[in-house]
């Protein structure tokens, strides 16, 4: 494996609103958009202390006894995919994954008229009772809302649209999911595997080759950090390379839904994780609204001629979310 020619994209000059270097900046995403779907943000804002804390959060919840964190079970507890998923209960590749993780979303209480109807993927986050916790991942949430919305805002600018034309798209209100996710070293694997909730609907499903399968993200944009190596990314002739690890950096990648929406011109790659030893990571899911309206951009210069069809993205988000999370219980 050999580290992947992932372009380096210093976005100071985005998040400062500086017109030119924005514009600047935009040409430098579109082609990363366009030739990797991949690339790496430095200088992007988040402080490291919030980056820290919330790595330390995750490790105090992932040490916890298997018991204590299945009273937060994602299948038992929840009715909108939040809360904790055991190792081996998520799918990708329709393979089972081996690492646990926390999932979160946008926060809607129980009595909002939108959990009340029974919305699909609507309701309120399941939060362990350690202290600082949920601060800690709220104060995070806050600043990947921010960069999400300036990276949008570059991609924007990158297909010659307005530049606000994402976050009015998304109605100004991201339906983001954020997930805390801890990978086993793979030694370990077979004292401590164990899927509670999800034995007999899983059983006869295979486990994957790797710690977590080939997959494409079915959503817009993914800002990921993790504490060590393990991602790799398909390149355009089907060779497997290594993601670089840069200190204070993010990799970022393009999903399924921006690539619909440009009409092929943004390219999702697919990738995996094939981890040598024990990592954390915390992938950051940028999504449109639920009620987002996706009209893919046909007349986007370089886009494909190919017309199709307009989709809103929050049943799209629902089917594929089912896909992955196959034991969860539905309203």
């Amino acid at each position: 494996m050999n580290d992947t020619a992932i372009p380096v994209i210093d976005i100071g000059a985005l998040r400062r609103l500086d017109p030119a270097g924005s514009r600047r900046i935009a040409a430098q995403l579109g082609r990363a958009c366009r030739e990797t779907g991949f690339f790496c943000i430095v200088n992007h804002g988040v402080p490291e202390a919030a980056i820290d804390a919330v790595f330390e959060h995750a490790e105090t919840f992932f040490a916890l006894s298997v018991e204590e964190k299945m009273k937060l079970s994602l299948e038992r507890h929840s009715r909108c995919f939040r809360g904790y998923a055991p190792l081996l209960s998520e799918l990708a590749d329709g393979k089972r994954n081996a690492y646990e993780l926390m999932e979160f979303s946008v926060e809607f209480a129980p009595n909002h008229p939108d959990v009340v109807s029974g919305k699909p993927m609507h309701g309120p986050n399941l939060w362990p009772a350690l202290p600082g916790y949920r601060e800690a991942l709220t104060c995070y949430i806050g600043h990947m809302v921010g960069l999400g919305f300036d990276l949008m805002r570059g991609i924007a600018l990158s297909l010659d649209l307005q530049e606000d034309f994402f976050r009015l798209a998304f109605n100004d209100r991201p339906f983001w999911q954020f997930r805390t996710a801890h990978y086993p070293a793979p030694k370990d694997l077979p004292q401590i595997a164990s899927i509670p909730a999800s034995a007999e609907k899983l059983a006869q499903t295979e486990i994957g080759d790797y710690s977590c399968g080939a997959h494409t993200d079915y959503g817009c944009l993914t800002m990921l950090v993790a504490d060590s190596p393990g991602l790799e990314i398909q390149t355009r002739d089907g060779c497997w390379t290594s993601a670089p690890t840069l200190p204070g950096a993010y990799v970022c990648n393009i999903g399924d839904m921006l690539q619909y929406w440009t009409g092929g011109r943004y390219v999702a790659t697919r990738h995996r994780v094939n981890t040598a030893c024990e990592r954390l990571s915390l992938p950051f899911f940028f999504q449109p609204d639920y009620e987002t309206l996706v009209v893919p951009l046909g007349q986007v210069r370089g886009a494909s001629n190919n017309a199709s069809a307009p989709l809103q993205y929050g049943p799209y988000a629902f089917r594929k979310y089912q896909e992955i999370y196959p034991g969860a219980r539905l309203r």
